[in-house]
């Protein structure tokens, strides 16, 4: 997945993908970036029993992916560089990673198997498999899942935030982490907030500063009203409503014809014990 962030919802969500799609590793290595010494990538590695590795400093050759990206330099960058937007750079980044996996190597040219390209060596492997359920219980801390309504919002805690209205009636993924908020959809970013989130409580406090993506899931529906930023409120915040208690109601007997009980028996006895003189009653 190409990004235009390497900030910590990022890697989470990177990290999601590859947990739901290709199990649980026994280790992952990366350098000493903040977003791999964060706590929340920290103790999720943790929960499933995954080693974060981290390379010795000032030698990057002890990770594969810098041999990855030697590869890209040389196969890929210079159309990356010509590319006009993010989703014209996803799809030639899913094109290079397909070229590659799919392309005889020379370290698999005397392999008795006869497997010559990554897809045929390491396609088929996948590691230890991990429950979703429990899954998306532990990036549940950071990752909501939401349905976007017909004017482009999502409904999280006590605030309507905008996504976008395109994406009216589909749901969507909404990542909170380092003090930031983000919104994306297959894995696309369409915007990102700044937010306060209380972990104890589980609650968001503050939702502001938005920023807002084109992508290919824009409405193509033209505005009949150009707002401005001032104008366009992309964060409304819910009135807080305490629950009132409901109250019984008491069964009362309502009186008849207007008459109250008393007078209803004094009828009846005035009146030989038959309340209806007039209807005889046939067995």
């Amino acid at each position: 997945m190409a990004s235009l962030h390497q900030d910590l919802p990022t890697l989470l969500q990177l990290l999601y993908a590859a947990l739901s799609t290709y199990g649980c590793p026994e280790g992952i290595v990366s350098d000493h970036g903040s977003v791999f010494r964060a706590g929340d990538y920290v103790a999720i590695l943790k929960a499933l029993e995954i080693e974060p590795t981290y390379i010795e400093l000032r030698k990057p050759w002890q990770n594969l992916i810098e041999a990855q990206f030697k590869v890209q330099v040389r196969e890929a960058d210079f159309q990356f560089e010509r590319a006009q937007t993010l989703e014209e750079i996803q799809r030639l980044h899913a094109a290079f990673v397909e070229t590659f996996n799919t392309t005889r190597h020379w370290a698999h040219q005397e392999r008795p198997d006869g497997r010559r390209t990554p897809v045929e060596v390491l396609g088929w492997v996948r590691g230890r498999a991990v429950d979703p359920e429990r899954l998306r219980h532990l990036f549940g801390q950071v990752q909501f899942l939401r349905t976007v309504n017909p004017y482009g919002f999502i409904s999280i805690h006590r605030f309507y935030v905008y996504a976008e209205a395109g994406l009216s009636r589909q749901r969507v993924s909404i990542w909170v982490a380092d003090g930031q908020l983000q919104i994306a959809y297959r894995e696309t970013l369409v915007a990102q907030y700044r937010c306060a989130y209380d972990r104890r409580q589980r609650r968001l406090h503050e939702v502001s500063h938005p920023t807002m993506y084109r992508t290919q899931f824009a409405s193509p529906q033209l505005e009949l009203i150009e707002l401005d930023d001032a104008q366009w409120i992309k964060v409304q915040q819910r009135a807080f409503a305490r629950r009132t208690p409901l109250k019984r109601a008491i069964e009362e007997q309502l009186a008849f014809a207007g008459f109250g009980t008393s007078a209803l028996i004094f009828f009846y006895f005035q009146m030989g014990g038959n309340f209806f003189p007039h209807v005889s009653w046939v067995p």
